[in-house]
Protein backbone atom coordinates (compact mmCIF):
# COMPACT_ATOMS: atom_id res chain seq x y z
CA UNK A 1 0.00 0.00 0.00
CA UNK A 2 1.47 3.35 -0.62
CA UNK A 3 -0.02 6.70 1.02
CA UNK A 4 -0.72 9.90 -0.96
CA UNK A 5 -1.45 12.81 1.01
CA UNK A 6 -3.80 15.77 -0.22
CA UNK A 7 -5.01 18.92 1.03
CA UNK A 8 -8.76 19.99 1.07
CA UNK A 9 -10.17 22.96 1.94
CA UNK A 10 -11.27 23.15 5.87
CA UNK A 11 -14.93 23.20 5.27
CA UNK A 12 -14.98 20.69 2.61
CA UNK A 13 -12.62 18.42 5.26
CA UNK A 14 -15.01 18.59 7.83
CA UNK A 15 -18.05 18.15 5.74
CA UNK A 16 -16.35 14.99 4.82
CA UNK A 17 -15.34 13.76 8.45
CA UNK A 18 -19.36 13.96 9.31
CA UNK A 19 -20.22 12.08 6.38
CA UNK A 20 -17.70 9.01 7.11
CA UNK A 21 -19.24 8.99 10.66
CA UNK A 22 -22.55 9.06 9.93
CA UNK A 23 -22.20 6.84 7.00
CA UNK A 24 -20.11 4.38 8.91
CA UNK A 25 -17.56 4.11 5.30
CA UNK A 26 -13.73 3.37 5.97
CA UNK A 27 -12.00 6.81 5.09
CA UNK A 28 -9.61 4.74 2.63
CA UNK A 29 -12.10 2.33 1.13
CA UNK A 30 -13.62 5.61 0.06
CA UNK A 31 -10.39 7.46 -1.20
CA UNK A 32 -9.75 4.29 -3.58
CA UNK A 33 -12.91 4.24 -4.71
CA UNK A 34 -12.91 7.58 -5.54
CA UNK A 35 -9.56 7.20 -7.20
CA UNK A 36 -10.77 4.46 -9.34
CA UNK A 37 -13.74 5.91 -10.55
CA UNK A 38 -11.65 9.37 -11.36
CA UNK A 39 -8.75 6.89 -13.16
CA UNK A 40 -11.77 5.55 -15.54
CA UNK A 41 -12.84 8.97 -16.22
CA UNK A 42 -9.53 10.49 -16.85
CA UNK A 43 -8.24 7.39 -19.40
CA UNK A 44 -11.38 7.00 -20.87
CA UNK A 45 -11.02 10.95 -21.78
CA UNK A 46 -7.35 9.93 -22.86
CA UNK A 47 -8.53 7.20 -24.80
CA UNK A 48 -11.48 9.31 -26.72
CA UNK A 49 -8.81 12.20 -27.69
CA UNK A 50 -6.79 9.30 -29.51
CA UNK A 51 -9.60 7.64 -31.37
CA UNK A 52 -8.81 7.81 -35.11
CA UNK A 53 -11.59 9.85 -37.03
CA UNK A 54 -14.44 8.42 -38.23
CA UNK A 55 -14.50 8.53 -42.59
CA UNK A 56 -18.24 8.34 -42.98
CA UNK A 57 -20.07 11.11 -41.88
CA UNK A 58 -22.77 10.58 -39.87
CA UNK A 59 -26.56 11.49 -40.53
CA UNK A 60 -28.42 11.94 -37.70
CA UNK A 61 -31.76 10.01 -37.55
CA UNK A 62 -34.70 11.91 -39.21
CA UNK A 63 -36.90 13.54 -36.31
CA UNK A 64 -40.39 13.64 -36.55
CA UNK A 65 -41.56 17.05 -36.95
CA UNK A 66 -43.72 19.33 -34.41
CA UNK A 67 -47.23 19.50 -35.01
CA UNK A 68 -49.37 22.10 -34.87
CA UNK A 69 -49.31 24.37 -31.67
CA UNK A 70 -46.12 22.10 -30.01
CA UNK A 71 -42.87 23.79 -29.30
CA UNK A 72 -39.65 21.91 -30.91
CA UNK A 73 -36.99 20.65 -28.42
CA UNK A 74 -33.21 22.86 -28.74
CA UNK A 75 -30.68 22.16 -30.43
CA UNK A 76 -28.17 19.61 -28.48
CA UNK A 77 -25.38 22.14 -27.18
CA UNK A 78 -22.21 22.96 -29.06
CA UNK A 79 -19.17 20.55 -27.95
CA UNK A 80 -17.12 22.22 -25.73
CA UNK A 81 -19.63 24.83 -24.19
CA UNK A 82 -20.75 24.90 -20.87
CA UNK A 83 -24.37 23.18 -21.32
CA UNK A 84 -22.05 20.05 -23.80
CA UNK A 85 -19.72 20.13 -20.19
CA UNK A 86 -23.18 19.47 -17.88
CA UNK A 87 -24.42 17.25 -20.33
CA UNK A 88 -21.44 14.71 -20.36
CA UNK A 89 -21.68 14.80 -17.09
CA UNK A 90 -25.06 14.29 -16.37
CA UNK A 91 -24.55 11.32 -18.90
CA UNK A 92 -21.73 9.97 -16.65
CA UNK A 93 -23.49 9.82 -13.65
CA UNK A 94 -26.30 8.03 -15.16
CA UNK A 95 -24.18 5.87 -16.77
CA UNK A 96 -22.55 4.84 -13.21
CA UNK A 97 -26.07 3.77 -12.59
CA UNK A 98 -25.47 0.27 -10.37
CA UNK A 99 -22.93 2.01 -8.22
CA UNK A 100 -23.73 -0.36 -5.27
CA UNK A 101 -22.20 -3.42 -7.77
CA UNK A 102 -19.17 -2.02 -6.82
CA UNK A 103 -19.76 -1.58 -3.41
CA UNK A 104 -21.38 -4.67 -1.88
CA UNK A 105 -18.05 -6.61 -1.92
CA UNK A 106 -17.20 -4.11 0.46
CA UNK A 107 -19.91 -3.96 2.74
CA UNK A 108 -20.03 -7.76 2.83
CA UNK A 109 -16.95 -7.47 4.65
CA UNK A 110 -17.70 -5.25 6.73
CA UNK A 111 -20.08 -6.02 9.60
CA UNK A 112 -19.84 -2.94 11.15
CA UNK A 113 -20.98 -0.82 8.39
CA UNK A 114 -24.44 0.64 8.88
CA UNK A 115 -25.09 -0.77 4.77
CA UNK A 116 -23.96 -4.13 6.18
CA UNK A 117 -26.29 -4.21 9.06
CA UNK A 118 -29.56 -2.90 6.98
CA UNK A 119 -29.08 -5.95 4.59
CA UNK A 120 -28.57 -8.15 6.96
CA UNK A 121 -31.86 -6.96 8.83
CA UNK A 122 -33.89 -7.41 5.40
CA UNK A 123 -32.11 -11.02 5.26
CA UNK A 124 -33.00 -12.17 8.39
CA UNK A 125 -36.39 -10.73 8.18
CA UNK A 126 -37.23 -12.41 4.74
CA UNK A 127 -35.80 -15.55 5.99
CA UNK A 128 -38.72 -15.28 9.06
CA UNK A 129 -41.37 -13.40 7.26
CA UNK A 130 -41.34 -13.73 3.70
CA UNK A 131 -41.90 -10.32 2.74
CA UNK A 132 -40.39 -7.36 4.42
CA UNK A 133 -42.30 -4.07 5.04
CA UNK A 134 -40.31 -0.72 6.42
CA UNK A 135 -41.51 -1.18 8.88
CA UNK A 136 -40.68 -4.56 10.38
CA UNK A 137 -36.66 -3.24 9.00
CA UNK A 138 -37.44 0.02 11.11
CA UNK A 139 -37.86 -1.46 13.80
CA UNK A 140 -35.25 -4.45 13.69
CA UNK A 141 -32.58 -2.02 12.34
CA UNK A 142 -33.57 0.54 15.76
CA UNK A 143 -33.48 -2.14 18.52
CA UNK A 144 -30.07 -2.22 20.19
CA UNK A 145 -30.65 -4.60 22.92
CA UNK A 146 -32.66 -7.29 20.94
CA UNK A 147 -31.02 -7.16 17.97
CA UNK A 148 -27.67 -5.51 18.43
CA UNK A 149 -25.85 -6.88 14.81
CA UNK A 150 -28.56 -4.55 12.77
CA UNK A 151 -28.63 -1.69 15.00
CA UNK A 152 -28.63 1.16 12.92
CA UNK A 153 -28.50 4.62 14.16
CA UNK A 154 -30.40 7.01 11.89
CA UNK A 155 -32.26 4.21 10.27
CA UNK A 156 -34.26 6.38 7.80
CA UNK A 157 -30.80 8.48 6.70
CA UNK A 158 -28.95 5.42 5.91
CA UNK A 159 -31.91 3.68 4.56
CA UNK A 160 -32.70 6.55 2.06
CA UNK A 161 -29.03 6.63 1.07
CA UNK A 162 -29.91 3.04 -0.58
CA UNK A 163 -32.77 3.71 -2.68
CA UNK A 164 -31.21 6.43 -4.68
CA UNK A 165 -28.26 6.13 -7.16
CA UNK A 166 -27.65 9.62 -7.74
CA UNK A 167 -25.67 12.37 -6.52
CA UNK A 168 -23.50 10.90 -3.43
CA UNK A 169 -25.96 8.36 -2.28
CA UNK A 170 -24.06 4.88 -0.85
CA UNK A 171 -25.70 3.47 -4.11
CA UNK A 172 -29.27 1.63 -5.15
CA UNK A 173 -30.24 -1.62 -3.29
CA UNK A 174 -33.41 -1.07 -2.27
CA UNK A 175 -37.27 -0.52 -3.82
CA UNK A 176 -40.04 0.00 -1.64
CA UNK A 177 -43.93 -0.21 -2.89
CA UNK A 178 -46.63 0.27 -0.68
CA UNK A 179 -44.27 -0.51 2.38
CA UNK A 180 -42.88 -3.36 1.18
CA UNK A 181 -39.30 -3.56 0.52
CA UNK A 182 -37.13 -5.52 -2.70
CA UNK A 183 -33.95 -5.59 -3.76
CA UNK A 184 -33.67 -3.60 -6.62
CA UNK A 185 -32.77 -5.78 -9.89
CA UNK A 186 -29.82 -4.02 -11.28
CA UNK A 187 -27.89 -5.55 -8.28
CA UNK A 188 -29.88 -8.80 -7.59
CA UNK A 189 -27.00 -10.98 -9.23
CA UNK A 190 -23.72 -9.60 -7.08
CA UNK A 191 -25.90 -8.94 -4.17
CA UNK A 192 -26.87 -13.12 -4.06
CA UNK A 193 -23.16 -13.76 -4.81
CA UNK A 194 -22.31 -12.11 -0.93
CA UNK A 195 -25.54 -13.51 0.61
CA UNK A 196 -24.00 -15.54 3.13
CA UNK A 197 -21.57 -12.62 4.59
CA UNK A 198 -24.92 -10.91 4.85
CA UNK A 199 -26.49 -13.71 7.49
Amino acid sequence: MKTIMFNLPDALADKFELALQLTGDNRDAVAEEFVRSYLGRALQSAANEFRAPETQPQIPPRQPQPGPGTVPPPPPPLRGTPNHQRTTQRSERFSEWGKANTRIPRWARNPQQNNHKILRAFFELKQELGNVTIDALRRRCSDPNGHPNTYVPHFDNNFTQMKFDNGNSHGKVFEEHDGYITIWDRISDTLQRYRDFFE
